[in-house]
């Protein structure tokens, strides 16, 4: 073999390796991006369950209102407060990850995920003291033992079942910055 025949080879193995590279890295990228796509999904379909399961609650709040006219107006004002603002933080939620599934770029949706964590966290913060607001207004009014056993089991029935739906948010959440860092490592080596 002569050296221009080495040489040849040489280089068409240097274009394979080359080819396999930017095919392999191609594979990768689409993987992250499907990896964050998964979680933005999930996410997603948990706020639309949230949604859900407050329209269901204003409904019954409301048709209780209507149906007892002795309902008083402290724990009246308390619930109706403490349901808007469920509906709101779970609009607010759902817009942010639309905002979030429109962004194509990298950094830009790194921000809005880190603002998504912010206000899921602010919104844990204010809804736990609303909470402890009607409850306690709802026992000063109706403080029977029953409704005493009864709110005590569905307060902690929401706080477990708010503990699991926190850790699966921000397990998503730390999915997608994971992804959206590899992906951002693959795009400045590219």
């Amino acid at each position: 073999m002569n050296l221009e025949e080495m040489q040849q080879a040489w280089k068409e193995l240097n274009e394979r390796v080359t080819r396999n590279e930017i095919l392999h890295r191609e594979e990768v990228k689409r993987i992250l991006n499907t990896r964050r796509e998964n979680s933005l999904e999930k996410m997603t379909r948990v706020e639309k369950m949230g949604l859900a399961m407050v329209l269901i609650v204003c409904i019954v709040f409301a048709s209780a209102w209507i149906a007892q006219p002795g309902f008083h107006i402290v724990p009246g004002i308390t619930g109706a407060i403490l349901i808007l603002y469920g509906l709101l933080a779970q609009i607010f939620s759902l817009n942010k990850l639309s905002k979030i599934r429109r962004e194509t770029n990298l950094e830009n949706q790194v921000r809005h995920i880190l603002q998504y964590k912010s206000r899921y966290n602010r919104m844990l913060l204010i809804g736990y003291p609303l909470v402890a607001l009607f409850f306690i207004c709802f026992l000063c009014y109706y403080g029977t033992r029953s409704n005493i056993l009864f709110m005590s089991l569905l307060l902690a029935a929401c706080i477990i079942a708010d503990y699991f739906t926190f850790h699966y948010t921000h397990d998503r959440v730390k999915e997608m910055m994971s992804a959206n860092r590899e992906l951002k490592q693959i795009e400045e080596e590219g």
